[in-house]
């Protein structure tokens, strides 16, 4: 079949036209912009409209890159009672002063507080002998000490900072030297006798190098640091996080002795004579900006370890009172603020989800005199222990600022076992049914005791308010409880194990912890033969168990070790050698911007907070 040459043109025209159509309905969204052509061609006699599509090509412009953009740094907003405090880690003595040698200065290693456990700092590893006696730490050689410094203040410039030397094992030695040092003034020194040859140099007036040098704590080379203990101690690796072990800047020392630190501007020109301080932590003071009533901290751009927060700048206010503190936050002007007592019970009524409870670690209790005829019977100390209702105590003492305890080892310490665990705590029931097993069957057979406090009004009020506890759960006679007040040192000294008649039946006091490990609790409290031992308590299986978990290193073990103890002291076949009863603590109040884990020892870690800072200014946009 012949198809005639003007129909065939015609189908040409249809195709290119449908082709038209569908790249217009379909390929739109995805393909270049198009055009459409149409020209006539003569064939011939004959004229031919042809239709194409044609890509519109974009005419080439030269569009400068847009700047980048520098991020604005992140700021933790900050204010402190007082004036700026002492910054020498071998003398400061005060939270604010932990807080700042914390930042300041590398420790040897860190305490992690979400964990409790001890991490690599300036030492990267480390080794214990055989005997458990001798420690030899492997140093980072790539952290330095830094003068103070401002960053450049157009922000686009890339600060760096000029690094003096780095930390070596020297400067470790030379911090250990000056805590064996009487005159330093470092506080509980004591705990630090554990090394040897220190308690023999601190008895000395003025000791000489030669006296120095019997100290066990030796720098075979700048990244290799040997201490020597006077006993195998595996909780000496948690004493090595501490404020006091700051390793400082020997030649500082070597210059200005004592005096190298800065103390509320007292020396000539304070933060305006660089010579007078260098810095080794994760923060850098400020050269100008510092003052007795602020502080600027600058991240250090040479600080080689990873950290959890993502904090550039702190600015530190030192402030009057804990009132002008509350103002701010409440402004919005920092981030986190005391609650202060006048207005503390309104605030918790109102806004209690921006008050976070902080405890320390002095653990208040009650001890047993175990030669009382009373309460050398572990099922009478049972009972009286589990009587008491220890949340009813806190809330009606110091409106709920405590955290009740049911175990003797405190939050926040390496081997503490969970609050809720571990220990018989307050159990009515079990109380009764202890004091129905003794040999008196019931409180008012007992016969009368002597239960001592201090001459505190606080003290009065809790004894009092612990005997009614007695009386409602254990039915005993309020006059067989005789609550005698005397001074401090009288009643240390009437709780002496040597205090012969003297001491009372039970009594009040408090351990204030010295690192935050259960050994300095649990041993340095209880043990039969190496602690306190204030009840006069014989040997048992527990006291074995401490003296074990002293020669264990292996974390899990020891930590296992010590929740054993815990139960034969607590549990409900417990021996009960004391009643533990809470720790206190103080509100803190955080900006919804904030995220930080508190430090319930030493001090605060900077590098660890995280602030959303878009979030914080648009809530500081809202207050204006």
């Amino acid at each position: 079949m012949l198809v005639d040459r003007r129909d065939r043109l015609f189908f040409c025209s249809l195709l290119l036209a449908l082709s038209f159509c569908c790249l217009l309905s379909a390929c739109r969204p995805t393909e270049p912009e198009l055009i459409v052509v149409t020209e006539v061609v003569r064939l011939g006699e004959e004229q031919i409209i042809i239709t194409r599509l044609v890509e519109l090509l974009p005419t080439p412009t030269n569009t400068p890159e847009p700047p980048a953009k520098v991020p604005m740094p992140i700021t933790l907003d900050l204010a402190f009672q007082g004036v700026l405090p002492q910054l020498d880690p071998q003398q400061a003595r005060e939270k604010v002063s932990y807080d700042l040698v914390e930042n300041l200065f590398v420790g040897l290693t860190n305490f992690n507080h979400e964990n409790q456990q001890v991490e690599p700092e300036l030492a990267e590893s480390w080794s214990i002998s055989t005997d458990g006696m001798h420690w030899t730490f492997q140093l980072r050689d790539d952290i330095h000490w830094i003068m103070p410094s401002d960053p450049p203040t157009g922000g686009s410039e890339q600060w760096s900072v000029e690094p003096v030397r780095a930390v070596d094992a020297f400067d470790v030695v030379r911090a250990i030297r000056r805590i064996c040092t009487r005159k330093t003034a470092t506080p509980d020194a004591f705990i630090f006798f554990i090394i040897e040859g220190c308690e023999q140099v601190y008895g000395l007036a003025d000791p000489a190098q030669q006296d120095l040098e019997t100290i066990g704590a030796t720098a075979t080379d700048a990244t290799t640091l040997q201490i020597s203990l006077t006993r195998p101690a595996s909780y000496f690796l948690t004493m090595t996080a501490l404020p006091q072990m700051r390793p400082v800047p020997s030649e500082l020392i070597d210059e200005h002795g004592d005096q190298w630190r800065l103390q509320n501007g007292d020396l000539g020109g304070g933060w305006q004579t660089p010579a007078n301080i260098m810095s080794s932590g994760p923060f850098i003071p400020s050269l100008n900006a510092a003052s007795d009533s602020e502080l600027v901290l600058y991240s250090n751009p040479l600080w080689p370890l990873s950290t959890k927060g993502n904090i550039d700048t702190v600015n530190i206010a030192f402030q009057q009172g804990e009132l002008d503190i509350y103002d701010a936050w409440r402004a919005k002007i920092i981030d986190m603020s005391v609650l202060p007592v006048e207005v503390r019970d309104e605030f918790l009524s109102q806004t209690p989800s921006k008050a976070q409870l902080a405890t320390n670690q002095t653990v208040f209790y009650l001890g047993f005199n175990f030669d009382s005829p009373v309460f050398n019977d572990p099922v009478i100390r049972q009972a009286f222990g589990s009587a008491i209702d220890r949340e009813q105590l806190t809330s009606d003492m110091f409106d709920d600022r405590a955290q009740a305890l049911r175990h003797l080892t405190s939050p926040g310490t390496f081997g503490s076992p969970p609050i809720d665990e571990v220990g018989v705590g307050y159990s009515p029931d079990y109380a009764r049914h202890q004091m129905d097993q003794s040999g008196f069957r019931s409180c008012k057979l007992i016969p009368p005791i002597t239960f001592q406090v201090s001459t505190a009004d606080l003290s009065l009020l809790q004894a009092e308010l612990i005997r009614s506890m007695w009386i409602n759960e254990l039915d005993c006679d309020e006059d067989l409880i005789n609550i005698e007040q005397s001074d401090f040192g009288t009643l240390l000294a009437n709780t002496s194990a040597a205090a012969g008649e003297n001491r009372p039946d039970m009594w009040e006091l408090a351990w204030p912890s010295s690192y935050p490990d259960a050994h300095n609790t649990l041993s340095d409290l209880l043990h039969c033969s190496e602690g306190e031992n204030r009840q006069n308590r014989a040997c048992s299986e527990a006291d074995r168990l401490l003296r074990q978990a002293s020669l264990t290193p292996q974390i899990e073990e020891r930590q296992a070790l010590y929740r054993q103890v815990e139960n034969l002291f607590f549990g409900e076949s417990g021996i009960m050698p004391v009643i533990p009863l809470y720790v206190r603590g103080d509100y803190t109040l955080v900006q919804s911007w904030l995220t930080y884990t508190p430090a319930l020892s030493g001090g605060e870690q900077f590098d660890t907070y995280v602030i959303d800072e878009e979030l914080k200014r648009l809530e500081q946009s809202r207050s204006r």
